[in-house]
């Protein structure tokens, strides 16, 4: 979270995406969501 704030302070266009996927399977995981309970949540996201 640190580097998404970091990399928008610096260029507040900075593209995160990659960052702030990382979270969301953080945060999947952590609840014990399953691919199939991601995909209700979010329809383009896959945890591989």
């Amino acid at each position: 979270m640190t580097q998404i704030l970091t990399q928008k302070q610096s260029d507040p266009v900075a593209d995160t995406s990659m960052l702030e996927a990382e979270i969301d399977v953080l945060v999947y995981r952590l609840y014990g969501l399953t691919n199939a309970e991601v995909l209700l949540v979010d329809g383009e996201f896959g945890m591989g």
